[in-house]
């Protein structure tokens, strides 16, 4: 049982409203609103845990323009997502998906179910718009029509399997 409990029963509750709300105003100060600190030296148990239908955290950058800086992290039957906002600020869309591992133990990139029947394998949707610019110091992998390909510093660009 916990120590401090708090219980609401007020019914429909527009989605922006809260139970509860912590709120730090001094706008002269980058500090925490919120800080959890457990004395255990075991690390058994979890210092924040949502038990809900659909659990999930979201983040809102609150200097940015819609729809910047607005991302959750979600739990849908059996897959954690790390979604961003879309284009119209009207939903999340999956970046990228890990499966529990009784569930498969997938990862996904920009893609939540296309694992193909496979168990322990990557996804990679295909490219909305190929890389054309040379990164620096690095590559970029990507996949386009299907293909796994890798852009490299010097601009060649490398089918590592085609589709």
């Amino acid at each position: 049982m916990a120590t401090i409990s708090i219980t609401s029963n007020d019914g429909v509750q527009e989605s922006a409203s809260a139970v509860l709300e912590v709120v730090a105003t001094n706008t002269e100060y980058n500090q925490p609103a919120l800080r959890i600190r457990q004395a255990s030296r075991r690390g058994g148990a979890a210092s924040i845990r949502i038990d809900d239908p659909n659990p999930d955290i979201e983040l809102v950058e609150s200097d940015q323009i819609a729809p910047a800086g607005k991302y959750e992290i979600a739990v849908q039957s059996d897959k954690l997502q790390l979604n961003g906002r879309n284009a119209n600020d009207s939903g999340f869309e999956t970046m990228v998906v890990f499966q529990r591992l009784a569930a498969g133990g997938n990862v996904g990139i920009r893609t939540a179910s296309q694992f193909g029947k496979g168990q322990g394998v990557v996804a990679i949707a295909n490219a909305a718009l190929a890389p054309s610019v040379n990164p620096a110091g690095g590559g970029i992998l990507y996949v386009e029509g299907g293909a796994l390909k890798y852009r490299g510093a010097n601009g060649t660009v490398t089918v590592i399997a085609s589709a």
